[in-house]
């Protein structure tokens, strides 16, 4: 195509012409320089003596100036031939200077010429002839030596090989390919490109040197690939590479050799010498193959390394110190394109022509892995079966994960045998529990895991938060299956605790769905919260036992095992609750918080404890009104509701909570609990609205406060709730002798005389109580006076209807008793309560 488009130039122009009119400006200049570099200072800038060394997209350029003096065929196919002069500049620049092929550089090129041929073809008589012979007989270009006219390639000095893909163009991985070349130029000196034999790893890091070498902003000095490739996957076998490298210290070897310009040296310390070079140049050094050489001295050298440069491994196992990238099987689209193009390139016609729905199967059998495709497709070439190789592919199987296995610890290979046994996604914490490990031993076991590529790691979707999950890959569990099968002993190990967990877990399950409002009961969403769930009910027992401590470590351990699970951090919440923490309890209810807002549940646990310590009321309402919105919820949390307002002092609202309580048909506690909470408001209510002159309001709390009584049932009403009454109607006394309004007065009698009724339906005898206020208490003696009705009445500790009150007296506090008129000592307060 090159020497064509110099051939119509010369064709279109005559000998004498002035060049620099016909070629203009930096086209003249650069090919003079070039004719000049080649023949020396007596180069002619002639026509003829500078078209050959004109760019190829000079050459197009030069040609569009001289349209007017081409045959119209030509022009046709020029202007055919425009749309791709872009993107046949980089395929031509690629060969030139010997860079990697991309997947459709043959394709764009072949289809260009075709086109052209067939509108000029007199015009294009060397592009057809290749066509013609390319077709005839492909082989021909082995035997071709090509000239292309290039400058001077300023790109830094490297030796780096021809990349496998260059049989197919390298396609895919965009993503991960940027990313490696943004680790390269930030700030990580060692850059790790991890994955399972064959998967692509060489290639990717070729990939990215090539594109790093020819980009102006390269830092590097120099480029140096070294490999620690020891063995070949055939059709048949896997072969050992002769004379491979086997230990760190032939790497450093190999790679001071060729820092050194490729001359071999015995040198007596190379890791040293490497070092050198890198400290004096900003190299790139590419260590290739990494996991047959993995020792100490090859982590002490990564630690080492001088600033500027930088270091590519590639490695089916992590090192821990670097800044990993790891690479995933190939999409099923970027597969089947692998196929197809491998199957067209190598002319295997067993695999040419197949529907889209075969290849696709074909793809989905092999996992996307790059290496199982290239050893089919090479199977197929060889006359094997294709169903033979996508069944029988054990000897893949042993080249991508035998290097891999035999360096696991016992632990991380226990791991995988309970994967083996129970397949699927699996949370830490569960396999923590089959395998009795603790958090620290199941962490260190996944990461080594990981870095393998034995297992992949997920985020799998749990209510509100992401739970991170593990499952073997499709390749490492073909090949455990295959090589490394699990013994019936372990087998029955590990399937007896698993149906050990699902038991408990549905015990557990039941429990929460039973009494959800319970902060002893353990929420539980799904199997895979099953395993922390049973260690934080443990946590809870060694609380009940005073192992507060105890307590702790295992909710710690909790957190460690599934850190976005909300319940390992509010059972902490509420242990540290109970030992009056209120700052560490806060810390915790607001982890949990983050994790599940919500969750109708933790917003009433959370919520009751705000209000419950005083921390935050107001906030403690607005969680504790979230759950009741998210979720049909039980009396005790409208109780809550009530008593949050109370504390913030909007006691109407308090009353209204209360009886939407009753409405709900509580049980005989949390109904008691309504009544006492919403009879204090009332009482709370009317006294505010009387001491501040809001005489009519002050009615309408008492009538509030009636409708409240007497829509509970006669048990909710014992206790306190009956002195609240008693209470009321005191109050009712006095604004009947503030009122002068005398529909106003009518109503409230009304109101006083139901109350005295319910009153009389509940305990009669509490007619007979009456309301006073505590004038003197003697703390040191355990007594103390009661005014009540212009009379003093004298009480002692063992009056108290519940001792445990005798802190709260203070004068100036309510409280309601039985007047006792006789007795030695005077006037007595007997079966005293508190009333604040």
């Amino acid at each position: 195509m090159e020497e064509d488009l110099r051939a119509v130039i010369l064709g279109a122009c005559e000998e004498g012409e002035n060049a620099q009119e016909i070629f203009k400006g930096d086209r003249y200049d650069k090919a003079l320089t070039r004719l000049t570099r080649d023949v020396g200072k007596q180069a002619v800038g002639t026509i003829s003596g500078l078209t050959p060394y004109l760019d190829f997209a000079d050459a197009y350029e030069v040609l569009t100036g001289l349209k007017m003096r081409l045959a119209e065929d030509l022009q046709d196919s020029l202007r055919t031939f425009a749309p791709s002069i872009g993107k046949l500049t980089q395929v031509r620049n690629r060969v030139a200077h010997t860079r990697p092929m991309e997947i459709d550089d043959l394709a764009v090129v072949h289809d260009v010429s075709r086109a052209i041929s067939a509108i000029a073809p007199s015009a294009w008589s060397n592009l057809k002839r290749t066509i013609s012979q390319l077709e005839d007989d492909p082989a021909y270009v082995l035997g071709l030596t090509i000239n292309l006219v290039a400058d001077p390639d300023n790109a830094p000095q490297h030796n780096l090989p021809a990349p496998e893909f260059d049989e197919t163009g390298f396609f895919g991985r965009r993503k991960e390919l940027e990313r490696i070349k943004k680790a390269i130029k930030g700030a990580y000196p060692v850059v790790s490109i991890l994955g399972d034999g064959g998967i692509g790893k060489t290639s990717i890091a070729l990939k990215a040197a090539y594109e790093l070498l020819d980009d102006p902003r390269n830092p590097f000095d120099a480029f140096v690939w070294v490999t620690a490739k020891a063995t070949i996957l055939t059709v048949n076998e896997i072969q050992r590479i002769s004379g491979a490298i086997e230990n760190s210290l032939g790497l450093f070897a190999s790679a001071a050799e060729q820092l050194g310009g490729g001359v071999a040296k015995n040198s007596v310390d190379p890791v040293g010498e490497v070092l050198s070079y890198l400290e004096h140049f900003k190299v790139l050094l590419i260590l290739d193959n990494m996991e047959t050489v993995l020792d100490q001295r090859l982590r002490d050298f990564l630690l080492d390394l001088p600033m500027g440069s930088k270091v590519i491994i590639t490695s089916r196992i992590g090192l821990g110190i670097e800044n990993p990238v790891s690479l995933a099987p190939l999409s099923s689209d970027d597969s089947t394109r692998l196929l197809q193009k491998l199957s067209r390139v190598r002319n295997v016609d067993a695999l040419q022509g197949l529907p889209p729905a075969v290849l696709s199967k074909m793809v989905q059998a092999m996992k996307g892995h790059p290496a199982y495709i290239r050893w089919f497709v090479a199977g197929v070439q060889a006359g094997k079966r294709p169903e033979e190789l996508l069944h029988e592919n054990d000897l893949l199987l042993e080249f991508c994960m035998s290097n891999v296995y035999g360096h696991l610890s016992e632990k991380a290979r226990a791991v995988l045998r309970s994967m083996q046994v129970l397949p699927g996604r699996r949370s830490q914490a569960e396999l923590a529990f089959l395998n009795d490990y603790s958090a620290v031993d199941m962490q260190s076991s996944l990461l080594e895991l990981i870095t393998t590529n034995f297992i992949q790691m997920q985020g799998a979707s749990m209510d509100q938060s992401t739970e991170t999950v593990y499952q073997l890959t499709d390749f490492g569990k073909q090949y455990l299956d295959k090589r490394h099968a699990v013994r019936s002993l372990d087998r029955a190990m590990f399937e007896g605790r698993s149906r050990d967990l699902a038991d408990l877990g549905m015990r557990l399950q039941a429990e929460s769905t039973a009494s959800p409002y319970d902060p002893r009961t353990i929420d539980i969403k799904g199997p895979g919260d099953f395993s922390t769930a049973r260690l934080l009910r443990d946590a809870l027992r060694h609380h009940e036992r005073g192992d507060v401590d105890g307590a702790l470590l295992m909710c710690h351990e909790a957190q460690r095992l599934s850190p976005a699970y909300h319940e390992s951090w509010r059972v902490e919440a509420f242990i540290q609750a109970g030992q009056r923490d209120v700052a560490a309890a806060r810390a915790a209810y607001e982890r949990a918080f983050e994790l599940a807002p919500d969750s109708s549940t933790l917003n009433y646990l959370y919520g009751t404890f705000l209000v419950g310590e005083a921390v935050d009321p107001a906030l403690g309402l607005e969680m504790l009104q979230k759950a009741a919105i998210l979720a049909e919820v039980p009396p005790v949390v409208v109780n809550e509701i009530a008593w949050a307002h109370i504390q913030l002092q909007d006691f109407e609202a308090a009353v209204i909570a209360a009886s939407h309580s009753i409405t709900l048909k509580p049980d005989r506690y949390d109904g008691l609990v309504a009544m006492t909470t919403g009879a204090r408001a009332g009482v709370y209510s009317v006294r505010r609205k009387a001491e501040g002159g809001e005489l009519d309001s002050a009615v309408e709390c008492i009538e509030a406060a009636v409708d409240l009584v007497e829509s509970g049932r006669v048990e909710m009403l014992l206790g306190e709730p009956t002195d609240r009454i008693v209470q009321l109607m005191d109050s009712g006394d006095s604004l009947l002798r503030r009122i002068d309004d005398n529909f106003l007065l009518e109503s409230l009698d009304s109101l006083l005389s139901r109350l005295k009724d319910r009153l009389r339906v509940v305990d009669p005898d509490a007619l007979g109580r009456r309301v006073g206020v505590v004038t003197n208490v003697r703390q040191d003696k355990k007594f103390g006076f009661v005014r009540s009705w212009g009379n003093d009445y004298f009480f002692h500790l063992s009056d108290l209807m519940d001792e445990n009150e005798w802190t709260y007296l203070d004068s100036g506090v309510a409280v309601a008793f039985y007047p006792d008129e006789g007795g030695m000592k005077g006037p007595r307060a007997a079966a005293l309560r508190w009333l604040g």
